[in-house]
């Protein structure tokens, strides 16, 4: 082989890793659009959830609900699923 196919070769592999990761990337992005999308059709539409929001955000004003953690129903309840951050989860949470 010579130079030039070599570095054609070279090319295109490079290439088909940038796509792959492009689109590895671009499938991250529309999984954390969709949980922050369910996140705030729950803060919407839930009271209970509103509130335990609420509460979290007079506890740790600088923490964002769909980011910093995430909330779940589970059937009547509501529950931190996910806690992303460096404060202690709350554990005592008013039950409304």
């Amino acid at each position: 082989m010579d130079n030039l196919m070599i570095s054609a070769i070279l090319i295109v592999t490079l290439l088909i890793i940038v796509v792959v990761l492009l689109s590895m990337q671009k499938a991250n992005m529309d999984k954390k659009i969709s949980r922050m999308a369910k996140q705030f059709s729950l803060m919407q539409f839930n009271e209970k959830a509103k509130d335990y929001c609420r509460q979290i955000h007079e506890k740790y004003p600088e923490l964002c609900a769909g980011s910093d953690y995430f909330l779940e129903q589970r059937g009547d309840d509501i529950v931190i699923e996910e806690w992303n951050s460096d404060h202690p989860q709350p554990d005592n949470l008013k039950k409304s």
